[in-house]
C-alpha cells in the first residue's frame, strides 16, 4: 500500500478565507501592526521550512512586493541606481551596508 504525500501544501487554496482575513487585517490593524503582522508570520513560515523553501517564498515575496508597488518604470531605474551610488560611496569610505558602520 502507497502512503499519500506528506506536504503540507494544499492543492486547493481557500481564497475566500484568505480574502476574508486580509480585509480583517485591513480594518482592524495599523499599518504599523501590519509590517509586525507580516514579519511574525514570515518567521512563522521559515521555522517549518527548509532552505529552497525558504529562498522560493522570499523571492515570491519580493515578487508580489514589486508588482504591488505604484512607482513607474522609469522612477524605478533612478531609484536603483541613487541605491547602488550610495553602497558605492559607503564602501569607499570603509563603511558596511548603510546605517549599519561596519565593513562588509
Amino acid at each position: 500500500m502507497t502512503q499519500g504525500s506528506r506536504t503540507t501544501e494544499s492543492r486547493n487554496h481557500d481564497y475566500d478565507a484568505i480574502r476574508d482575513i486580509m480585509n480583517q487585517i485591513k480594518d482592524r490593524l495599523s499599518m504599523p501592526d501590519r509590517a509586525t503582522l507580516a514579519v511574525g508570520l514570515v518567521g512563522h513560515l521559515a521555522t517549518m521550512m527548509n532552505g529552497h523553501q525558504a529562498e522560493k517564498l522570499i523571492a515570491e515575496l519580493i515578487e508580489e512586493m514589486e508588482r504591488v508597488q505604484d512607482v513607474p518604470p522609469n522612477r524605478k531605474l533612478s531609484d536603483a541606481r541613487k541605491r547602488s551610488e550610495r553602497a558605492g560611496r559607503s564602501e569607499q569610505l570603509g563603511g558596511g551596508p548603510e546605517g549599519s558602520g561596519q565593513p562588509l
